[in-house]
């Protein structure tokens, strides 16, 4: 899980080198020719990162609600189906991440096609645009990693080897709801600010 994290990391940060690259080269004036343009490429890119996205949000509220049915097992006392439960959310952090890298390699795609968009103001709602996007990675980053410990925790306890501190757990679960709506959030900053991109290019 570190490794992957540590990766989708390093990822981001090239795409953010990319983004500074392609910001020099706009003030430095490379790209003149008058029109609307867009690269099939970062076509292409876009409509793979908006399906990828999507999943990703899905992903996020389908391992919140069932957190709620965990924690209806729990107090039931049915420590079986909720360890099965959380098994299984276990194996969706893991789909989730793979998600995040995917999302990184479209990212990376618009970066290098968003050089060749004209007009300028098109351009820059592409920059914005994939600037939501990589935050989105970021926090979704921090809620795997808070979904991640959470569930190991859960795991423990189902599996009777510890004893959990419901605080701590409800704390853990405050900060991944944060996390979920500010992913949701970017998404539709993402979306609307391509909608805007639209708007120019037509």
């Amino acid at each position: 899980m570190k490794a992957s994290s540590d990766k989708l990391q390093k990822n981001i940060h090239l795409i953010i080198l990319s983004l500074f690259g392609l910001l020099i080269a706009v003030f430095a004036g490379y790209y003149f020719w008058g029109g609307s343009f867009v690269p099939e490429n970062f076509t292409r890119a876009r409509q793979g990162s908006i399906q990828i996205a999507r999943e990703i949000v899905s992903l996020s509220q389908e391992s919140l609600d069932n957190l709620v049915k965990i924690e209806e097992a729990d107090r039931n006392y049915n420590y079986k189906k909720a360890l099965s439960m959380v098994n299984d959310e276990l194996t969706r952090v893991q789909k989730a991440q793979q998600k995040a890298m995917e999302l990184t390699t479209n990212l990376n795609a618009m970066v290098n096609a968003a050089a060749g968009i004209q007009p300028k103001k098109a351009r820059n709602l592409a920059i914005e645009a994939i600037s939501q996007q990589l935050s989105l990675i970021s926090h979704l980053v921090l809620y795997n990693g808070g979904l991640n410990a959470l569930l190991q925790t859960l795991n423990y306890k189902f599996s009777g080897d510890i004893n959990s501190n419901s605080e701590e757990v409800q704390k853990i679960i405050k900060g991944m709801n944060g996390e979920a709506d500010e992913i949701n959030t970017l998404n539709n900053l993402f979306n609307q600010k391509m909608e805007e991109f639209d708007g120019v290019v037509k």
